[in-house]
């Protein structure tokens, strides 16, 4: 006969012996010692191909003053760049890791920037790489080099530990268009038109760094794509326009002139935002845009009297103008191209489904020979005006 004493050491049992297996872990797991974090991939065109650099973070450097194995001054960068050659992209990362005593982790990257030469070559093998590599983010923001990707790797970092942290600061600050690699594979069933930010390199003398000439890194304009081919780059200027297409704009500065005397006022741009709206009338198709946002002013050079509400109005008006010149200035450098880099048809789609089948083999040509037309209105109200009621200006006495 079972004993009640037996029968429940068998109940305890049968109930902790399946926790005591998950404790034993996995025998294929990595440890983390045994991982290299890549943070950031740049391609580059090659000579048999295309050139991959990865950044990495050294985690025996990662502590400041401390050298790798003990106490000490720190001998190095926190972070190396590792670049190598392949056939695809698949074959250059294998090359890399062949290299290297860790296994490569891509989970971490944020960034992936995309030289110049292979952005106007076409971006198609590297961006089949990212679709089918599982272990990337597809909310890694895209950058486009205005020369070798690489270059990146030879940048100061002063005010950031990682080259990394700056490019990604760019995005999270709204200084330039914000494009992830979600954004290329979505665009790809519509042509592969995309903007993508673009950086710049110039060589600079940086007094932190003993008046050491070395290349300084920026945010420049953008980069237009048709098809997964970079057909032109714009200014710092166009690319604001596109931030106020996207919606992607958080603050601004403005300078405009004065109806009245043609003097600078500037004002403060925020709370900013865009609606796209497409309307089909018979044959005619158009897309409205409408941008709202708050000014304050920051400065003022004119005799205007801001506190009169017809003269403010005035005033709001020529920077209406002004944003609304910086949007169709954006919008005409992708009609040059061909390129619908602001995705107008999908609202078409959206909003008139079965219109769109009919327009849809046609939309490049409707859009770039501007048989669509494109409205663009800007309703900025002005709320503060600041302190000072009238203009500081130095008047020069006869002597």
């Amino acid at each position: 006969m079972i004993s009640l004493n037996f029968l429940r050491k068998t109940i305890v049992l049968s109930a902790v012996l399946p926790l005591l297996f998950l404790l034993s872990g996995c025998w294929s797991t990595i440890e983390l010692n045994d991982r290299a974090f890549a943070r950031l991939m740049i391609f580059d065109k090659g000579k048999q191909g295309i050139e991959l650099t990865i950044g990495f973070p050294l985690p025996n450097r990662m502590i400041p003053g401390m050298a790798g194995s003990g106490s000490g001054p720190q001998t190095g960068s926190p972070y190396t760049f590792i670049s190598k050659e392949g056939a695809n992209v698949g074959q250059a990362l294998r090359n890399i890791q062949i290299d290297l005593s860790r296994k490569i982790t891509l989970g971490q990257s944020s960034v992936v920037i995309i030289g110049k030469e292979l952005a106007k070559e076409g971006i198609g093998p590297v961006l089949e790489f990212l679709a089918r590599e599982p272990r990337i983010h597809i909310n890694a923001s895209v950058f486009v080099a205005e020369g070798k990707g690489k270059e990146l790797a030879n940048i100061p970092t002063i005010f950031e530990r990682f080259p990394t942290d700056i490019v990604a600061a760019y995005v999270l600050q709204h200084e330039t268009i914000q494009a992830t690699i979600k954004d290329f594979l979505m665009a790809n069933f519509t042509g592969g038109d995309m903007v993508v930010p673009l950086l710049s390199f110039q060589p600079k003398q940086i007094e932190s760094e003993n008046g050491k000439q070395q290349d300084w890194m920026g945010a420049g304009g953008a980069a237009i794509f048709k098809n997964k081919k970079m057909q032109k780059t714009v200014g710092i200027k166009d690319m604001r326009g596109a931030l106020w297409i996207l919606g992607q704009l958080n603050e601004a500065e403005i300078t405009i002139n004065s109806p009245t005397d043609g003097r600078k006022v500037s004002f403060f741009i925020e709370h900013s935002r865009t609606k796209i709206r497409p309307r089909i009338t018979g044959e005619q198709v158009a897309i409205h845009l409408q941008s709202t946002a708050n000014a304050r002013l920051l400065s003022s050079d004119t005799n205007m009297n801001v506190e009169d509400p017809n003269q403010l109005k005035v005033l709001a008006r020529q920077l209406e103008l002004e944003v609304e010149k910086r949007m169709m200035g954006m919008i005409d450098k992708t009609r040059e191209v061909k390129a619908d880099a602001f995705h107008f048809g999908n609202y078409i789609s959206w909003y008139y489904p079965q219109q769109w089948k009919t327009l849809r083999p046609q939309w490049n040509e409707l859009y770039s020979d501007e048989k669509a037309e494109i409205v663009v209105h800007a309703d900025i109200a002005i709320r503060r005006l600041g302190t000072e009621i009238e203009s500081v200006t130095v008047v020069e006495k006869d002597t």
